[in-house]
């Protein structure tokens, strides 16, 4: 039986991020890293999201965090709302709505994401909250104010 992917692009994980999860190629963009990443945080696979973090960050000595969160976290939705490039040649941005739950209670992350290529790859290399009015609409498409949503 097919399954749809947990990044919400409303195809089959085994043609969506399943292949990047499993090394067979990498992300082609931005987007594709960031929702693959996400699946990554769904499913546990904790060596992807290592290996496409920027080599800068050494993820890797944050392994036993990385894997300590997945047992108390709960993966509900992705939702990206924009992407743009970056000033540099090979930095772009994708910015997101992740909502999850963490021991029972509800949660959200907002987030700018910037992404820099190197050597053919996409990289996650770090993100920024992004400022919202309390009475913003909320970025992630659900049409309530900020403070009745995300911001709650």
């Amino acid at each position: 039986m097919s399954q749809l992917c947990p990044c919400g692009s409303g195809f089959e994980y085994s043609a969506c991020c399943q292949p990047y999860l499993n090394g067979e190629r990498p992300a082609p963009g931005p987007s594709q890293l960031m929702r693959s990443r996400y699946s990554a945080f769904v499913n546990h696979h904790s060596d992807y999201l290592i290996s496409t973090w920027h080599p800068s960050c050494m993820a890797a000595q944050h392994k036993a965090d990385i894997e300590a969160g997945f047992a108390a976290t709960h993966w509900l939705s992705l939702t990206i709302f924009e992407e743009a490039p970056g000033a540099n040649p090979g930095e772009e941005f994708v910015s997101f709505v992740a909502r999850f739950e963490e021991n029972g209670k509800p949660g959200a992350i907002i987030e700018r994401s910037r992404f820099l290529k190197e050597g053919g790859r996409w990289y996650y290399i770090d993100g920024l909250k992004p400022q919202f009015g309390r009475n913003d609409l909320c970025p992630c498409g659900s049409g309530k104010k900020f403070k009745k949503c995300c911001g709650a």
